[in-house]
């Protein structure tokens, strides 16, 4: 069948989606390494994996993941919305900030891979989702362990065992999810024992490595994750409701601790609580504020950072120096609500609701151990509640999108009318059929047109890093003054002229720095300082100062 040549295609894309954006990097190319070559590969193949699944015009599929499709448009419309309204720089809102890219490129493209991640329906697919998960994990946990013995042949500017994630807190969740679906394969019966040997040992090299980075976000989603799957291997060997519910309150008292513990109260709060869980508090506050203040459209897509001086309060910005500030919430659910507001927010939730009432669905009619469905259920819990206190990086975040499709899609396959005989006699045949040229070519179209979408920024990061090397004021200049650039590599010019000791190109560089971004903190500094501005407009500017960031004891008042 046609239709099952194009998914079997899909299905192919997605599995070599998840561990590209993970273990892509660029450090001899872009200036930003990690972040924008992933973009680019979660662009490229979403916006072909969704547009093969749509012209397989396949309306058994869509009608049932219909709830899902209206869900997936009224987010990106809201979006839209939120670009217009918002006010927030548009380049950046389009491509995200540097260092982050969560904006409106980044979420589109997320929402392509889940929906047609649920459109795949075949549950020989999702298996082997799960299984590419822990197969990425095998070359991350060897460049990891070159890091650990101090052998990266790159010579990145913080040498830690990141892998190839940009930083220690998101490899430590990375390899928290790999382990989780490791460690459950290794329980299911009939697996290869050498397998089973192997995965044994990786997960324990991935723990010793979690506990190198000195992050609690593997052990926190590892534990949560290992105790839900617990739970599933338990129900399927002993039908007392009392022990099951024994556990389960075993497990909510747990939880209970482990949320006291961020507040550093109870047991457990030597072994949470630190230093950098207050910073936290502080960023969602924040967020929250900005959520509060900006209820429907929120401050714009991926502008928490314009904002966060102005309202993370007095606590905040004296607990250490007001210049420990952040572009993110280091919280999901906030950064999506104070980029789009309560709507957008609703949006995400609604859809993460649909995953968990397709994974209810799927307890409820079995009660047999089976594996797949365990790790996959596991481990997007886990990085579900390991979102409250992290990032959305995509090379992690891409595997939570990718699971909560793949719930919805698997319980559909799963069905007792799910998968026909019909169904499964074509399965064999459809690597013999070619996927029609139409087909094809509405492929190549679109991973070229996602291609180009996200090479904009990381053409422009190409043009900044060559600039920067050459010590080039000049190309700097041009280079920041292209599409796709970032207020970031436009502060770094700034600051070279100044260091130049070049008046005049900093006040130019200033003033361009502030049209294109007229929220940014360190272009109104200059202004305020630089000898050439005007005595009125360096007064006009101290007073923009206190206005985004009001409990700055450093700034002078006029």
């Amino acid at each position: 069948m046609k239709t099952d040549s194009i998914f079997k295609r899909v299905g192919t894309l997605l599995l070599v989606l998840g561990p590209l954006t993970t273990l892509l990097v660029s450090p001899w190319s872009s200036f930003d390494p990690i972040n924008l070559v992933k973009l680019l590969a979660v662009t490229s193949i979403s916006f072909a994996a969704f547009a093969l699944s749509l012209s397989a015009r396949d309306k058994s599929r869509e009608q049932k993941i219909r709830p899902i499709l209206f869900l997936a448009v009224f987010f990106i419309a809201w979006m839209l919305i939120v670009i217009v309204v918002s006010g927030a720089p548009l380049n950046q809102q389009i491509w995200g900030v540097f260092g982050r890219n969560t904006g409106f490129l980044t979420y589109v493209s997320l929402i392509l891979v889940l929906v047609s991640t649920s459109l795949i329906q075949e549950a020989s697919f999702y298996r082997k989702l799960v299984e590419a998960l822990v197969l990425t994990a095998v070359p991350t946990t060897v460049y990891a362990l070159i890091q650990v013995a101090g052998r990266d042949p790159i010579a990145w500017s913080v040498m830690s065992p990141f892998a190839t994630l940009g930083n220690v807190n998101f490899s430590s969740a990375f390899f928290g999810l790999a382990s989780v679906c490791s460690v459950v394969l290794i329980l299911q019966r009939h697996f290869n024992p050498i397998a089973r040997f192997l995965l044994v040992g990786m997960v324990i090299i991935d723990l010793l490595i979690i506990l190198k980075t000195g992050s609690i976000q593997g052990f926190m989603i590892f534990i949560a994750g290992i105790g839900i799957a617990a739970f599933f291997w338990l129900r399927s060997r002993v039908q007392s409701r009392i022990v099951q519910g024994l556990y389960l309150s075993a497990g909510l008292v747990g939880f209970i601790l482990t949320s006291f513990a961020l507040f550093n109260l109870g047991p457990l709060a030597r072994f949470v609580f630190g230093e950098t869980i207050l910073y936290r508090f502080d960023y969602w506050y924040a967020g929250w504020m900005m959520t509060f203040k900006n209820p429907v459209f929120g401050v714009g897509m991926d502008s928490y950072g314009d904002w966060y001086r102005q309202l993370r309060g007095e606590v905040a910005t004296l607990r250490t120096i007001p210049d420990r500030i952040t572009n993110t919430a280091h919280n999901i659910y906030l950064d999506i609500s104070a980029s789009g507001g309560f709507p957008l927010l609703l949006l995400y939730l609604v859809i993460l609701g649909f995953a968990g009432r397709a994974s209810w669905r799927i307890m409820r009619r079995t009660k047999d151990f089976d594996p797949y469905f365990v790790a996959m259920f596991s481990a997007w819990l886990a990085y579900l509640i390991q979102a409250a206190i992290s990032i959305n990086q995509i090379g992690v975040g891409i595997w939570g999108w990718l699971f909560t499709g793949g719930l919805i899609g698997y319980e559909i396959a799963t069905r007792v009318e799910g998968e026909s005989s019909k169904r499964k006699k074509s399965d064999s045949r459809t690597s013999a059929n070619p996927m029609p040229a139409a087909s094809a070519l509405i492929g190549i179209f679109t991973f070229a047109l996602g291609f180009a979408l996200s090479f904009v920024p990381f053409s422009a990061d190409m043009k900044f890093k060559d600039a920067l090397q050459s010590n080039s004021l000049e190309a700097m200049k041009k280079s920041v003054n292209g599409l796709g650039s970032s207020a970031y590599q436009y502060e770094l010019t700034l600051d070279s002229a100044l260091k130049q000791n070049n008046e005049a190109e900093a006040k130019l560089i200033m003033e361009g720095l502030l049209t294109r971004y007229p929220r940014d903190f360190m272009a109104w500094q200059v202004k305020a300082l630089l000898p050439s501005v005007p005595p009125d407009q360096r007064l006009e500017a101290q007073r923009r100062l206190l206005e985004l960031d009001p409990f700055n004891n450093t700034l002078s008042r006029p």
